[in-house]
């Protein structure tokens, strides 16, 4: 398939193998470039490294079951009828889901990924402000291409609708907004945010908004809406400047370094010394 700039719909093994003419820049690496290094995004790359294999866990959890039905409906999931994974015919039903992109779900976690996904629409109708309007009159799992100069670039959008794009996460952890905040910057989830609305920005001009619908996979199945504030955002988009740089740069000079070549001296957080100080007045 012959793609140039624009919003698609494709099944997700395509836009995971990378359906850019040359190797593209998508969320997942900015992350692995900013949080890690050029040479762990080579490495997770399916078109710089010839023994990419991308991971097909054995397992489907919840969330992951969750996440295709609120999106797609109840289609997008397979139900097999085994206890495990672990026989041939269960093994051959999840390949064949697969293979229909469609995501397997044994029996036994489908009641709980109902319940979860009711759970999700009931708390988004009755929230407090135009969060209500997530994941509706909208198109789900779209495809961005664009360009930057001479650089392809990707994302693969849950949801996108008139002015916003809206984003599923699901965790077992906790959804409370002041733990996933926090837990989100070292994840690198912000510069989720910043470069899908920097592709949908390039591809049609538009301005909108971004938010997360953040689930827990227990019971309440309790559920928040976090959005980045101005502060966060500006920050987020100058890691992907950032990353669009140094990914110009690796893909020019065709090196990809790891970690600094220098000895690197730890200093101390000052919370440490609070701490140590204290216990020693104990």
């Amino acid at each position: 398939m012959s793609v140039t700039p624009g919003v698609y719909a494709m099944p997700a093994a395509q836009y995971h193998a990378d359906p850019c003419p040359t190797p593209s820049l998508s969320a997942s690496i900015i992350k692995l470039i900013c949080l890690d290094s050029p040479a762990h995004a080579w490495t997770a790359h399916p078109k710089l490294n010839p023994q990419f294999e991308r991971e097909n866990g054995e397992h489907f959890d919840i969330g992951t079951a969750a996440h295709a039905v609120l999106l797609e409906g109840e289609a997008a999931v397979a139900i097999i009828d085994a206890p495990d994974w672990r026989t041939t015919a269960a093994k051959t039903a999840r390949d064949a889901a697969r293979q229909d992109n469609r995501v397997p779900l044994l029996t036994k976690t489908w009641a709980d990924v109902q319940a979860m996904v009711k759970a999700a629409r009931w708390q988004l109708d009755h929230h407090a402000d135009d969060s209500r309007a997530m994941f509706t009159d909208g198109e789900p799992e779209q495809t961005l291409i664009w360009q930057e100069d001479d650089l392809w670039c990707r994302a693969r959008a849950d949801w996108i609708r008139t002015g916003a794009i809206d984003d599923f996460k699901t965790t077992s952890a906790s959804a409370n907004p002041d733990t996933w905040t926090r837990a989100m910057f070292n994840a690198g989830t912000d510069i989720q945010a910043a470069w899908y609305l920097r592709g949908l920005k390039r591809i049609t001009g538009e301005d909108v908004s971004f938010r997360y619908a953040v689930q827990e996979t227990y019971p309440p199945y309790a559920l928040s809406v976090i959005a980045l504030g101005p502060d966060a955002l500006l920050l987020a988009e100058k890691k992907v400047l950032y990353a669009l740089e140094v990914w110009r740069s690796c893909l020019k000079r065709r090196f990809w370094f790891g970690y600094p070549r220098r000895t690197c001296y730890a200093t101390l957080p000052q919370w440490h010394e609070a701490w140590w100080l204290e216990k020693e007045l104990r």
